[in-house]
């Protein structure tokens, strides 16, 4: 039996900021081949974020997440309202996004602390 879709919507433990921050990423390892990939961030939250990158990702996957762009923010925002610049973020999930120019894929990321 189908559950019902409020039932299958998760509550977030933290509130998300919209952004469009131009970001690097690659996989935390010691050892094989490394793949870096450019992506953007499209939103962010104290917890983890989203982000859209050419490449593939596993769940599970431990990635270096590096922001190469930020728009600035206006001088009123505070610290925590803005987006890590450097981070170590484990992939929660992934889908694979209709796009006619480039394969693309969306994820979505829990910071490790």
């Amino acid at each position: 039996m189908k559950k019902p879709p409020e039932e299958k919507k998760r509550k977030r433990g933290a509130a998300r900021s919209p952004t469009e921050a131009a970001i690097t990423c690659r996989p935390y390892t010691s050892s094989g081949a490394v793949h870096l990939s450019d992506g953007v961030m499209r939103n962010f939250s104290s917890d983890g974020s989203y982000i859209e990158t050419s490449h593939e990702f596993k769940s599970g996957t431990i990635l270096i997440v590096r922001m190469l762009f930020y728009p600035p923010p206006a001088s009123t925002v505070n610290e925590e309202s803005r987006p890590r610049t450097i981070c170590l973020a484990e992939v929660k999930w992934r889908q694979k996004l209709a796009d006619e120019n480039a394969v693309r894929f969306g994820m979505g990321l829990r910071y490790l602390d």
